[in-house]
């Protein structure tokens, strides 16, 4: 099997490479690091975008095998280019995992670079995100090398809400030596976090302000109300809807157009990193309300990868429990590793049992999530 992966995975690199090239205008940068150098090593960056971990992949010797959303094998195509073509480590997001760990240790042995990216989500507005602590335990302990790839412009050329890419969008990815072995056992737990949080953070719109890049396209803001919940005009939640370029309030009169720099125009806020600070804040004051959500309603059988639809559904969120038909009942409190991972997903464990809501409003059933689970 391992000879087989070998063999698949010269072509099968050059294929995607030669796509994703042709497809994004990427500009490479490489600051204090060899990307023919040989591993072992970490390689980790802001997690802009979904396609992160081929961009960083693309100039390095081989490839660093990626720490990957356990959902993802869950679909037969996926779970087979992440089994039969290359090697990948599972990892269930919002929750720690002892085999994730033993896994990349065996490959490390091994002389295999590993890819994993702190934050664990992608961006949900165009800043670099909450970062996991352990994870800079995890590098104090293997002692090799932390290869940072960090990305600018990523989230105007394909955001986690959109189903398509802007037209030839410029990124700009510098890869640099964050930590050698030596610095690592220098520096405490503490000091690694910090330094690597900081090298690392970007906001897309404060970078594009000063470059002015243009990212030109179409629907470039269908979807948009997947991640943008709260109305600046009207102070209501839920109610946000996208059309094209436009993004509106159900509500009201609000309405905002995207320029061609990527910033919103006609709305209080021009820029959805400043927008999402202002709904978040808002639906803290919201959490009495009732609020109604179409779904489709999945569960997951984690120990086979396999998911079941159980139907469409009528959610509602009411007292800090979600209801679904009468049938169901959720006890936010009680909800375990909750994440929104891909466009509509948002998932959750609860008594030992996983689910999915595949839903137009993840992020608002995440962060209704968060804000209860931390005010309790």
């Amino acid at each position: 099997m391992k000879i087989r992966k070998r063999i698949y995975l010269i072509p099968l690199k050059f294929i995607i490479r030669k796509y994703y090239l042709w497809a994004f205008n990427v500009k490479y940068e490489f600051v204090d690091f060899d990307p023919k150098r040989e591993g072992p090593f970490f390689l980790i960056g802001n997690h802009v975008l979904l396609l992160d971990a081929f961009f960083s992949n693309f100039p390095i010797n081989g490839y660093a095998i990626p720490v990957t959303n356990s959902f993802v094998y869950t679909s037969p195509i996926q779970k087979f280019a992440l089994t039969k073509l290359i090697d990948s480590i599972v990892k269930r997001k919002g929750q720690s995992d002892i085999q994730t760990i033993k896994d990349m240790r065996r490959f490390i042995k091994q002389g295999k670079s590993i890819a994993i990216y702190p934050e664990g989500n992608t961006s949900y507005y165009g800043d670099t995100t909450e970062s996991i602590f352990t994870t800079a335990k995890l590098f104090k302990s293997q002692k090799i090398d932390v290869i940072c790839s960090k990305t600018k412009g990523g989230y105007f050329a394909k955001p986690r809400w959109r189903k398509s890419r802007t037209k030839k969008p410029y990124i700009e990815i510098s890869m640099s030596t964050l930590f050698t072995v030596n610095d690592l056992e220098k520096m405490s737990v503490e000091e690694i976090f910090n330094k690597m949080t900081s090298f690392y953070y970007n906001n897309d719109y404060e970078w594009n302000r000063i470059h002015q890049h243009k990212y030109i396209g179409k629907n470039r803001l269908l979807g948009s109300h997947r991640v943008i919940y709260g109305c600046p005009n009207c102070n209501s939640v839920n109610t946000l809807d996208s059309f094209k370029d436009t993004i509106f309030c159900t509500s009201c009169d609000m309405k905002g157009t995207i320029n061609d720099f990527g910033f919103i125009e006609g709305t209080k806020y021009d820029n959805f990193v400043d927008w999402g600070e202002f709904q978040e804040n808002l639906l803290r004051s919201k959490l009495d309300a009732k609020l109604e959500f179409e779904i489709e309603f999945y569960k997951f059988d984690m120990l086979v990868h396999k998911k079941y639809n159980l139907g469409k559904k009528k959610l509602t969120y009411e007292n800090s429990f979600f209801y679904i038909d009468n049938k169901y009942a959720f006890d936010i409190i009680k909800i375990k590793g909750e994440a929104y991972t891909e466009r509509k997903e948002f998932s959750f464990d609860y008594l030992e049992e996983t689910y999915m809501f595949f839903t137009e409003k993840p992020k608002l059933l995440l962060d209704l999530t968060r804000i209860i689970k931390e005010e309790k």
